[in-house]
């Protein structure tokens, strides 16, 4: 939450700096044509609506934290004479980072929709080894965590300064997790296993999302954006995560 609340202050300081004074929001009031407020004693003037930018496509570097339920599981040792190896679910690691491609609709001034994409980046992790003297073989213990998401947000906008948004998201996605520990028997090197014992938690559900965040114009078409997410999950292995998503968008 630290990331996005200074995010955010450094956005309204650029957006609002004298320096770049000049405004590329079209939904910001001063923007907005002289007859949008024109009305007369009958009926109002047709909107002149020309510079919005109904639709976006957009891309965003998402840093996640999932919080992990804990369970014990049991690995067979691959190695001759060793001990059965026991884990725990909280050694996945609890941070993994993902990208996320979008696509925007903004039928209107303070409300508008985007249809998303995220896919994780590979996260593995070793968590263990055994060994034993003068004996090349080895055992690791490695951990992996994945995911792909997708889904819709309606997005609240709300044009601040004549660069800035400040925006409020809720949304709902479907999650598909993949977490896979693996426990690998290898002969003085790891370029080929001897034998593996794995176990894995595969999790689908449909969770529900809510963030805050704020966006820069920097031209009259591309918007650098900044948004903190919470995703409810109650599955029986996450139960909810939390990301930090940097990204741009180019609307038009």
């Amino acid at each position: 939450m630290k990331k996005i609340f200074f995010t955010a202050i450094l956005l309204g300081s650029v957006a609002a700096s004298p320096a770049l004074a000049q405004s590329y929001n079209p939904y910001y009031p001063n923007n907005v044509p002289a007859n949008y407020y024109n009305y007369n004693a009958t009926r109002p003037v047709k909107k002149n609506v020309a510079d919005f930018k109904k639709f976006s496509m957009g891309f965003d570097y998402v840093m996640g934290s999932p919080s992990i339920i804990e369970q014990d599981f049991t690995l067979d040792n691959p190695l001759p004479g060793g001990d059965d190896y026991v884990g725990n679910a909280d050694k996945f690691d609890d941070s993994v980072d993902s990208i996320n491609v979008n696509v925007g609709w903004r039928p209107f001034r303070y409300l508008g929709f985007e249809a998303f994409y995220q896919h994780s980046l590979s996260d593995n992790q070793i968590k263990y080894q055994e060994s034993y003297s003068l004996d090349p073989r080895f055992a690791l213990a490695e951990y992996n965590l994945k995911y792909t998401a997708y889904g819709l947000d309606a997005l609240i906008y709300i044009p601040v300064f004549s660069k800035l948004d400040i925006l409020g998201t809720v949304g709902v996605a479907n999650y598909d997790f993949t977490a896979e520990a693996e426990l690998s028997s290898y002969n003085g090197s790891t370029a080929n296993p001897i034998s593996k014992s794995k176990t894995s938690f595969d999790e689908s559900k449909v969770g529900y999302r809510y963030g805050v965040g704020a966006q820069v114009w920097l031209s009259q078409r591309l918007a650098f954006r900044a948004m903190y997410r919470y995703s409810s999950i109650g599955g029986d292995f996450i139960d909810d995560i939390s990301e930090v998503a940097l990204g741009l968008r180019y609307n038009f």
